[in-house]
């Protein structure tokens, strides 16, 4: 039996949408926005979330007044603003590691289903008025 070694990497626009990507460890996030036709002016940070995520996310975008990225927030379910595009890769194997792994197909699946699924509650939640019939 073999085991999948492929690693991806989650792009998520301010718009909700998204690209997976493939993951190697020598890439940089912000030439894989580059690929993707965003042009990014610095170096992304990155941020733990836990032992399998960190999120890539330009430092300098909140200051920039580049646009907030609320999808990203109900995603990661964190109250933090975070503004522009966002790389969701696997973890960070060392504190002091400048590569992070990539995302498992099962890590990339769920964090697809429950991207999708935020915004479909939300979406629920709208109240959409009825047509007049006067």
């Amino acid at each position: 039996m073999t085991t999948d070694t492929k690693r991806f990497a989650l792009i998520v626009h301010n718009d909700g949408s998204f690209v997976l990507v493939d993951w190697t460890p020598s890439i940089e996030p912000h030439e894989l926005l580059g690929r993707e036709g965003i042009h990014q002016t610095a170096r992304m940070g990155s941020t733990r979330i836990d032992d399998a995520l960190t999120v890539w996310t330009d430092d300098n975008a909140l200051w920039e007044d580049v646009q907030v990225n609320r999808s990203v927030q109900r995603l990661l379910n964190t109250p933090h603003t975070i503004c522009g595009p966002v790389v969701l890769t696997g973890a960070i194997p060392h504190t002091c590691a400048a590569f992070a792994e990539g995302l498992t197909q099962d890590q990339a699946l769920q964090l697809i289903e429950r991207h999708l699924t935020t915004k479909r509650v939300l979406m629920r939640s709208l109240h959409i008025p009825a047509q007049r019939t006067r």
